[in-house]
């Protein structure tokens, strides 16, 4: 059970698994995509203000939402050809010698279904469930770097069915796991 605020059992260090299912592929289990230090989603929601005109100086007396969508932003450091194929908006296939061959923008996105687990030990944890993202490449992919090597993927978040998805509060901090 989620603790009351205020308490110091709700600050939250993140940790986590995404994982995702592949809808242009059919497929029917989540695969993790292994290490990911991002994992951001950003509303973006159009409102329509209303302003009083019955006074010397208007005053808004009314704000509506007209629009609502969302992006979604992960960053994966596991280059394996089914995250490569999804930065590289490419479809995948094996050639004579058995090596998988990534075809580079022969799709127009990569539709997923995306499930993030949180694992963290400090804090609350919820599970985000998003129905339908549509990916699309959003940074530079290098293959040559100093650093741990990265794969940025963004996608829009769609509604299926008018719902975007849910976030489930599945434990945390605190819980007496024998009660």
């Amino acid at each position: 059970m989620e603790p009351t605020s205020p308490s110091i059992l709700n600050y939250t260090i993140g940790k986590g698994i995404a994982s995702l299912k592949r809808l242009d592929l059919a497929e029917a289990d989540f695969t993790p995509m292994g290490n990911c230090p991002a994992f951001e989603f950003t509303p973006d929601l159009e409102t329509l203000d209303h302003f009083s005109s019955m006074a010397g100086v208007k005053s808004k007396d009314r704000t509506v939402v007209i629009s609502k969508s969302g992006t979604l932003k992960i960053t994966a450091e596991e280059w394996t050809t089914r995250n490569m194929a999804i930065a590289l908006l490419g479809s995948t296939s094996t050639n004579s010698a058995g090596q998988t061959v990534i075809d580079i923008f022969s799709e127009n996105s990569i539709p997923c279904e995306v499930k993030f687990t949180g694992t963290n030990d400090v804090g609350q944890k919820y599970e985000w469930h998003f129905l339908r993202v549509e990916f699309v490449p959003s940074s530079a992919i290098s293959p040559i770097s100093d650093e741990w090597g990265q794969l940025e993927v963004s996608g829009n978040v769609v509604a299926v069915n008018s719902k975007f998805g849910t976030v489930t509060h599945i434990g945390g901090e605190g819980d007496n796991p024998s009660a």
